[in-house]
């Protein structure tokens, strides 16, 4: 019996995740006039608590995203916040959003 309530209590915790899943973002921010890398460039998962800061090449990456459609918002001191709409996160893939 006490094997039985285990089993179901994995499952309620379990299923929700190997159902819905979760994906990684990643991508490039740069200056779209300079094309320079924007280095501790912060990017968020709109909505979320998700987010991460651009390294010394400009990228990031931000795991464990749950599947769904989302806003990435990318912010930088002394420029303005950019914000793209409608990406696409896929269980088990990466989906690349460059700002």
């Amino acid at each position: 019996m006490q094997r039985r309530v285990w089993s179901l209590l994995f499952l309620a915790v379990a299923a929700p995740g190997l159902i819905l899943g979760s994906g990684k973002l990643r991508g490039r921010v740069v200056d779209r006039e300079t094309g320079e890398v924007l280095v501790g460039a912060n990017i968020s998962v709109v909505g979320t608590g998700l987010g991460a800061a651009t390294n010394v090449n400009g990228e990031y990456t931000i795991i464990n995203v749950p599947a769904g459609l989302y806003a990435i918002k990318g912010t930088f001191v002394g420029y303005t916040s950019v914000t793209v709409s409608n990406v696409r996160v896929l269980n088990d893939l990466t989906t690349v959003q460059d700002l």
